[in-house]
Formats: structure tokens, C-alpha cells, sequence
């Protein structure tokens, strides 16, 4: 069973994304946004407690409250990287002609440029709520012992990084601790 930390009505509520956009595009970019982008900032057993927790509407039970917290400080961070993601899916379709892009006589398709600027823009929307969120886990890691139950077996989490450009800036090794 698949569990996602947010919705996509809350994605389409936080942003400026047309209420009639497919789930076809926005529940794949829902899905990486959590599996991917937050799993490198809560690490694999944070994530997998809190998808537990949310599968099993436990979340919101007494001594659930940090979890509870950890959820809600989330949701911006994966609304605004799910519209980095969808911004190029739904400005291109890759079908058996090929990569397409779809015009209609009512509607101006934006241009490569207009399209790179807006993921730029959502991207630093997305760090800015990224570093809010890393922030708060720092201030609250006590509350989470599965931050440290994973650093052997497991991707530590980054807590340090939430810069996304293109030269490295050290990343989650780049900072010692």
C-alpha cells in the first residue's frame, strides 16, 4: 500500500497549480518529492516511521505529537518540489511520436526559458521551506531517535544543506559534526 505524507488537494491548495491538472502528472511528482527529495533530509527510518505512523492513522494519537509536528513542517517543502517536478511533465509529453508539446488556439505554451525560470523560482521556494523544516528538526532531534538508529545501515539525513544550484556547496558531508 502506498502511502504519501501529503495530497494532492493540499499541492493544488498551497499553490498556484490548476485545479484540473491530471493526477497523472502531479501524484508521480507527489511521490518523488517525498521518496527521493525528503528521504535525503529525514533519512530512511525518520521517513519510514512517519509513512507508518500516517498508514496506520496512528499520527495524531497521544505521544504522536512530535510525529504530528514533523507532518505538518513537511507539507510546503513537498507541495512546492512536487511543482519543480510537474512543471516539465506537463509541459511535455513523451508519446510514440516522440517528445510532443501540445498548443491550442486558446493557450500560449511557454517557452524552454519561461519554463526553466519558473522551476528556478518553485526550486527556491522549495530550498527556502527545506531549510525551515531542517531547522526544525535540529531544534526537535531529540524527539526523533530514529535519526540515529540508521547512520550505520542506512543514508544519514541532511540536515545541514538545503541549497539546491549548480556548484556544490558541500552537501551532507560537507559539514562535520
Amino acid at each position: 500500500m502506498e502511502i504519501l505524507l501529503t495530497s494532492e488537494q493540499f499541492v493544488k491548495s498551497a499553490t498556484n497549480v490548476s485545479d484540473n491538472l491530471s493526477g497523472k502528472f502531479l501524484l508521480p511528482s507527489v511521490r518523488e518529492a517525498q521518496e527521493i527529495n525528503l528521504r535525503q533530509i529525514l533519512g530512511d527510518c525518520l521517513l519510514d516511521k512517519l509513512k507508518e505512523l500516517v498508514g496506520d492513522d496512528s499520527i495524531y494519537e497521544a505521544g504522536n505529537e512530535a510525529y504530528a509536528d514533523l507532518l505538518n513542517h513537511c507539507q510546503y517543502y513537498l507541495a512546492y518540489k512536487s511543482i519543480v517536478d510537474i512543471i516539465m511533465k506537463a509541459s511535455y509529453k513523451i508519446a510514440n511520436a516522440g517528445l510532443t508539446k501540445t498548443s491550442d488556439d486558446n493557450v500560449q505554451n511557454a517557452s524552454f526559458d519561461e519554463i526553466v525560470r519558473n522551476q528556478s523560482y518553485y526550486q527556491a521556494k522549495a530550498d527556502s521551506h527545506c531549510l525551515m523544516l531542517q531547522q526544525w528538526i535540529l531544534n526537535n532531534k531529540q524527539a526523533f531517535p530514529e535519526l540515529k538508529a540508521c547512520d550505520c545501515a542506512r543514508i544519514k539525513s541532511n540536515l545541514y544543506s538545503a541549497a539546491t544550484c549548480g556548484i556544490w556547496l558541500g552537501g551532507a558531508r560537507g559539514k562535520s559534526r
